[in-house]
């Protein structure tokens, strides 16, 4: 398995803390402390070994989280019986969304998998509908590890990939989104976030600028694409875009590419098989 990015790292539970200081829906089952429990004892630390301040990633997440909380929502009110959380980390969905008959995948790196089965073990708590999975999205094959793990592809599945492709090579993310279109039955749903820059520029310049700019060359982002690109990616899937020419989006960061400010938006963008 590869080495993860202690940036990333860094990123993944800085999400995870901020998630935790929403007020949250959840169902008549499900436990709606649970984010606060699950991330317990844990600290967002930087590459330097100081605390990182986790307020930081509230303004990206206030509208994000919800978003993907109401596709959850939605998704078990239509009666889909399975979620698959892509790149989940420390996640609660599957506890704090417990339904009758819904079963949840949460996928992520060994380490983060065995590190939340461990926190899952000290809270006490049911998780015989959470099916927890390691995975290496940079090598594995996503379709064969979903089918080890007993997902069923002839019946329909949200697929969630919250704040993960930007941190994968564009090749991982065309793997990624060709798997989940392999598992996806009708009646399936992929929400991603995509990292999507203005079109005209290319887009290896724009990561590297990132990169440079903001992580002094050794950041984690990896995947920044225009729309069209997003869009032609999902297109050659499979899936089908919803709303193409409705743009829900957040502006994450402005950083100067080739002599122009430019304005990297976080789209939130939802297909169907």
């Amino acid at each position: 398995m590869s080495q993860e990015n202690p940036i990333l790292t860094m990123i993944r539970e800085v999400c995870a803390l901020g998630r935790a200081e929403f007020d949250r829906p959840h169902t008549s089952g499900g436990d709606p402390d649970a984010a606060r429990l699950l991330v317990r004892g844990l600290q967002a630390i930087d590459p330097d070994g100081q605390p990182s301040d986790i307020t930081l990633s509230l303004d990206l997440l206030a509208p994000r989280t919800p978003y993907f909380d109401q596709l959850v929502l939605d998704a078990i009110t239509a009666g889909v019986p399975q979620i698959v959380n892509l790149g989940a980390g420390y996640d609660d969905r599957a506890l704090r969304f417990w339904a009758p008959d819904v079963e949840f995948f949460d996928l992520d790196l060994p380490d983060i998998i065995a590190d939340k089965a461990r926190r899952l073990e000290a809270m006490d708590t049911d998780t015989a509908h959470l099916i927890l999975v390691a995975v290496d999205f940079g090598t594995d094959d996503v379709a064969e590890v979903l089918s080890r793990a007993g997902h069923d592809a002839d019946r329909p599945t949200l697929f969630i990939a919250e704040h993960l492709v930007l941190f994968l090579e564009p090749n991982d993310v065309e793997r990624l989104i060709t798997a989940t279109s392999s598992r996806a039955a009708a009646g399936s749903t992929l929400a991603v976030t995509a990292e999507v820059h203005p079109a005209g520029l290319d887009s290896a310049l724009v990561v590297s600028t990132v990169d440079g700019e903001m992580f002094g060359g050794v950041g984690p982002l990896r995947t920044i694409g225009t729309r069209d690109a997003w869009l032609a990616l999902f297109d050659k899937a499979g899936w089908q875009v919803k709303d193409a020419d409705k743009v829900t989006a957040v502006n994450h960061f402005e950083l100067p590419v080739s002599g122009q400010a430019v304005q990297i938006q976080t789209q939130f963008l939802t297909v169907t098989a």
